[in-house]
Order: C-alpha cells, then sequence, then structure tokens
C-alpha cells in the first residue's frame, strides 16, 4: 500500500526542511563509507587531499608543514594541515 504525499504551500517549507535533513544524513553516511570524512591521513592520501605530489608533501614538511612520525610512516592531521596552509603566504 502506497500513501500518496501533497505538498502546499502552506506546509512547502516544512517538507524542504525534511527533505534536506535527509539528503545531508545520506551525504554523511556516504562520506563515511568512502573514508573523505577521515581526520588523519597517510603521506598518500594527504598528497591526493591537496592535489599535489608526495614529493611537494615533503618539500612542505621542510617548510614547517604539520605531521606525525610512527616509525617510518607520515600521518597527517587535516584540520592542522588546514591551519597550517592559510597561514602561509606566496611571495
Amino acid at each position: 500500500m502506497q500513501e500518496s504525499l501533497q505538498v502546499t504551500l502552506v506546509n512547502e517549507e516544512s517538507f524542504r526542511r525534511y527533505l534536506y535533513s535527509i539528503f545531508i544524513e545520506e551525504l554523511q553516511k556516504a562520506k563515511e563509507d568512502v573514508g573523505t570524512n577521515k581526520k588523519i591521513l597517510n603521506q598518500m592520501e594527504i598528497s591526493e587531499h591537496l592535489g599535489v605530489s608526495p614529493t611537494s608533501i615533503r618539500e612542505y614538511e621542510k617548510l614547517g608543514l604539520p605531521f606525525s612520525q610512527i616509525g617510518k610512516r607520515k600521518f597527517y592531521d587535516v584540520d592542522k594541515i588546514r591551519q597550517w596552509l592559510s597561514g602561509q603566504h606566496i611571495d
């Protein structure tokens, strides 16, 4: 049994808010499914995230790009990277 839905000008805004909340919830689930909401990335992931090569990431590290290291593996906090980038100036 299917129910019909009628949208009128009286309830249009309420309906829009409802659809928006469903969309946001599903978008968050999709992000979690593909891992785009990760806060800590490895070197390859951060280079892909920023659209630069891993070599550029290593060069940025020399300029102060923040990272953590466990053994030989490096990890990058997306929020700290964003803060660092916003403080950089191009000469």
